[in-house]
């Protein structure tokens, strides 16, 4: 047993620091290192942590938060995959992401091809590419995107380029306009449908969704920072 908990929590904690060193210790990876370290504090402080009062309360408080985080993931990753778009939309909005200086990243490299398969297939949608710059960004996400799918078989002129957002609530809000009371699809990774599906209908767009995959190892990281996201969301419905 003290094996299987330390093991679990030098997985956890390398990947939230190999993360945190590539993309900054945002508050997922932070997530993600503090349960590595506990599960660490716990396999080899066992004995304490069965006897002492203070520290079974701590190791119960973080098995309930260990199921509910685990649930939550498993529910949205699984709700994600469920794809609902008819293949007949007019516009295909693709939702930004982070970027490797001018360069899309792996989780946004997903969602562009999700985007390209989808446009291959219906050759009248038009992309909407949504995403502004952030730090350590060369260029916006959205002049990044086009970048990709022009340089993938997409005519320039499929392609509308939305530069200002910076949320994913911004995301759908500007794109609504872009995409003139047409049928739309977004396009983003399994863990953010949920999510993104929420900031589309609070910004009046009935828009169904594909999913991209994430990588295996970026799922803990994804699943924390989604979960905090999630939480956020409540501001929006408060307004």
């Amino acid at each position: 047993m003290r094996v299987i908990l330390f093991l679990i929590g030098l997985i956890l904690s390398i990947d939230g620091l190999s993360y945190g060193a590539v993309t900054g210790m945002g508050i997922g990876e932070a997530i993600i290192v503090a349960m590595g370290i506990m599960f660490i504090l716990w396999a080899t402080f066992c004995d304490a942590f069965r006897e002492k009062g203070f520290l079974r309360f701590l190791k119960g408080l973080f098995s309930v938060a260990m199921i509910v985080f685990v649930v939550y993931s498993v529910a949205v990753c699984v709700m994600g995959r469920m794809d609902n778009a008819t293949g007949r939309e007019d516009y295909i909005i693709v939702l930004g992401a982070g970027l490797n200086g001018s360069e899309p990243s792996t989780v946004l490299t997903n969602r562009l091809d999700r985007a390209i398969e989808y446009m291959n297939k219906n050759s009248d949608a038009t992309a909407i590419v949504s995403g502004g710059q952030g730090r350590g960004e060369t260029v916006s996400e959205a002049q990044a995107m086009s970048n990709y799918m022009i340089l993938h078989g997409i005519s320039d002129d499929r392609i509308l380029l939305e530069d200002s957002s910076t949320s994913t609530y911004e995301n759908f809000l500007n794109s609504k306009a872009a995409a003139d009371s047409g049928s739309t699809v977004f396009v983003t990774n399994d863990f953010h449908v949920l999510r993104a599906s929420q900031m589309a209908e609070l910004n009046g767009l009935n828009a169904s969704h594909i999913a991209a995959a994430t990588p295996v190892t970026m799922l803990p990281v994804a699943c924390a920072r989604e979960m905090i996201a999630q939480i956020a969301t409540i501001r929006y419905y408060l307004q």
